[in-house]
């Protein structure tokens, strides 16, 4: 039988902690996922669409990670009424 009631403070204490933590290891991967294709973006002759594969890569990355962002904001800014 599952139990319908809401989470106690220590609950919604650490998941907020773990959404904080969340947030703050973003940045930082996104530094270490950049760092490859930009010491290689002169090495590589790969074109895709008349675009160098790193190119690509450095702006898909650079796209998921703002999605990423947007998605920590709503959870760090939605506080704990959706548990």
């Amino acid at each position: 039988m599952t139990d319908k009631r809401p989470p106690d403070l220590a609950e919604r204490a650490f998941r907020r902690r773990r959404r904080q933590d969340a947030a703050l290891v973003l940045p930082i991967f996104g530094i270490v996922i950049f760092i490859t294709p930009i010491f290689t973006i002169f090495t590589k002759d790969v074109l895709i669409f008349g675009a160098p594969l790193p190119f690509l890569f450095i702006f898909g990355f650079w796209f998921l990670l703002i999605i990423l962002a947007a998605r920590m904001s709503r959870l760090l800014t939605k506080g704990d009424e959706g548990n």
